[in-house]
């Protein structure tokens, strides 16, 4: 199970990715992308807004340790705090809307990833219901756009984890997911098993943890 720790300032550089560290979403559009000789600006430039987002809303994600190596991590944080949703026509037009900004896992993380994006897009569901929201919402790309910025989410694995068009776009449609959904569906899963072998004589099937006192849930809960 991987050690999923709350993203604070002192860990921007634990960001992964092709373009890590990267501020296409927390910079306004006219102002690009720098390459590799201004990661520690951009560093610097992430601290700043994780502090920010914190401070204001709360920790805005979480970043994936295996053996002490970070592997992966996601961000969100209210649309109020992503000046690059201004370049797109389906961005929301209310500054409280939470967004998922990005997840993003290392090629060697978990196989080839899915398993662990999985589990860091339920961690960020939770901590979102945690903040009291609902809903999250995500701009994403599907084939049509031209050349999409690595840290635009593609549509098609979005929408296998249960993300739903909300706003339709050739290129960059805006999805959205209800929180309560995301985070119960597998619980409700295996509650349904249990009840089923339950009902099989000589078949006795371990009691239900808590979920607080899962050893998932401590690693999900760790700062």
């Amino acid at each position: 199970m991987p050690d999923l720790r709350l993203l604070t300032p002192d860990r921007v550089g634990d960001l992964v990715g092709s373009c890590a560290p990267c501020t296409f979403w927390q910079t306004v559009p006219r102002n690009g992308h720098g390459g590799p000789s201004d990661a520690e600006a951009h560093l610097a430039l992430l601290a700043e807004w994780v502090e920010q987002v914190t401070d204001d809303w709360g920790p805005p994600g979480r970043i994936a340790y295996a053996d002490g190596r970070p592997v992966g991590h996601v961000v969100l944080a209210p649309l109020r705090h992503v000046p690059r949703l201004a370049a797109f026509a389906t961005a929301p037009s209310d500054p409280a809307t939470v967004m998922l900004v990005t997840a993003v896992t290392t090629p060697d993380a978990n196989g080839d990833g899915r398993g662990l994006r999985k589990t860091l897009l339920q961690t960020a569901a939770k901590d979102a219901l945690k903040a009291h929201v609902r809903s999250l919402d995500v701009i994403a790309s599907r084939p049509a756009a031209v050349a999409p910025h690595d840290c635009v989410l593609e549509a098609g694995p979005l929408e296998k984890f249960g993300f739903r068009v909300e706003r339709d776009h050739p290129a960059y449609p805006r999805l959205r997911i209800d929180l309560r959904t995301a985070v119960t569906l597998r619980d409700e899963a295996a509650a349904y098993v249990a009840r089923a072998l339950a009902r099989i004589p000589g078949v006795h099937p371990a009691p239900e943890a808590h979920p607080r006192g899962s050893s998932s849930a401590r690693a999900v809960d760790q700062p």
